[in-house]
């Protein structure tokens, strides 16, 4: 059985391509997805998705990321997104006066429906893309720095900021880990004779939990091993910490930032325009 998990685990991977958006400040990209992101929460047509989609796919021109690399980690994504589709169109509820095509008690299928699912996925599909693009093109080192630098007047409000962005970078960082982790207990399980490919959906669930406990303490003891190496360096939080490298925006921040802002608004205006 060919099991190869973390080679489609991309989500926390950093790719050293070394493109104009790699070279921006931390706090330039994290401003700027995020801009992104909140804009398509509010955004619900087709038209401005499409507004969206050009601004992604100026963003893989200009970063040199491979195409096939992002979908391989959305590959894991897609039953997800097709059970959200499915109960999208199945629950959706009509307006007042609209007929169904289809309907059987609490379900039913409209186009509607299937319109507000579509929109769904696009939704889903570009938070994951930016997303991603923003672990691709930034060091965890450097976002830290980011997220710091831009916590930085919770400070005075006692707030453990350092100790907080640690915690956000090793659990990033464990992610890719933990899934190597369990495609060597499930190699390992494999050559001793057992099928995880065998059975029914809930045989092979209960295989693969009599996988937890080893990974737990694999994950207990990885752990353990860097706590004493944060001790080991007499890490104390951010008290007195010093940075080697200092954080300065630049002109190229600056269009970065007003790009993303023109994109975003572009498509805020698009959806109250043109509403399909």
């Amino acid at each position: 059985m060919a099991v190869e998990f973390a080679r489609d685990i991309t989500f926390g991977q950093y790719l050293d391509l070394r493109s104009p958006i790699h070279r921006l400040d931390p706090r330039t990209k994290i401003v700027a997805t995020g801009l992104l992101m909140l804009c398509l929460f509010f955004t619900t047509s087709f038209a401005s998705y499409a507004v969206m989609l050009a601004a992604a796919a100026g963003l893989l021109a200009i970063t040199r990321v491979p195409l096939g690399y992002i979908l391989r980690g959305l590959r894991l994504l897609m039953i997800t997104l097709a059970i959200f589709f499915v109960f999208q169109v199945l629950f959706f509820r009509l307006p007042p006066g609209s007929q169904p095509l289809w309907q059987w008690g609490i379900l039913s299928l409209s186009w509607e429906g299937v319109r507000e699912g579509i929109r769904l996925i696009l939704r889903v599909v570009l938070l994951y893309y930016l997303t991603t693009m923003l672990m691709f093109t930034t060091s965890m080192m450097d976002l830290a720095d980011g997220f710091e630098s831009m916590l930085g007047p919770l400070k005075h409000l006692r707030w453990p900021v350092n100790e907080l962005v640690m915690v956000m970078v090793v659990a990033l960082k464990f992610v890719p880990r933990l899934v190597a982790e369990i495609e060597r207990l499930i190699k390992a399980q494999a050559a001793r004779g057992a099928r995880f490919d065998q059975g029914g959906l809930v045989a092979r669930a209960r295989r693969l939990a009599r996988l937890l406990i080893p990974l737990f303490v694999s994950a207990f003891n990885r752990a353990e091993v860097l706590t004493t190496a944060m001790n080991a360096r007499c890490y104390r939080g951010g008290q007195g910490r010093t940075k080697r490298r200092v954080l300065r925006l630049g002109r190229a921040d600056g269009l970065a930032l007003a790009l993303a802002i023109l994109f975003a608004g572009a498509a805020l205006g698009v959806s109250r325009v043109v509403n399909i």
